[in-house]
């Protein structure tokens, strides 16, 4: 069984409501692949991969506010694949690899990369609830 974020593959949904609960549902679903992703590959090709495979969910029926912020998320995630290709020897669980690159001379520029991927998820949180209740 390849233990691999499935690309390409567009995921339909038909009202607001579901199409934002399908996007969270992918997310965690690629994230959880991710974070273990990067036991046999670079970081920088897990993330690569789980921002792909993010693009590819079908945001068509997402209230804009939602989509725009999650797009945000994934270009916040982009940065930070950009960044991890310098570590491309590290291998193990990406929260374990993020806690040695927060020992590294990058420390600074990795903890501004990694609060903007959190305040972008703050922003799809915000929208996420906005559009639900």
């Amino acid at each position: 069984m390849c233990n691999c974020i499935n690309r390409g593959t567009k995921h339909i949904t038909l009202n607001k409501t579901n199409c934002i609960e399908n996007v969270i549902e992918k997310d965690s679903e690629f994230g959880k692949l991710r974070n273990h992703q990067c036991e046999t590959k670079t970081l920088h090709t897990t993330i690569i991969d789980y921002t792909e495979a993010m693009r590819n969910i079908n945001f068509e029926n997402c209230p804009e506010t939602f989509s725009v912020a999650f797009k945000n998320h994934i270009t916040a995630w982009d940065s930070m694949g950009e960044f991890t290709k310098k570590y491309s020897e590290l291998r193990g669980e990406m929260h374990n690899l993020f806690d040695s690159i927060k020992k590294t001379n990058d420390s600074l520029q990795f903890k501004i990369l990694l609060k903007d991927i959190w305040n972008t998820w703050t922003h799809v949180e915000k929208a996420m609830t906005e559009e639900i209740d």
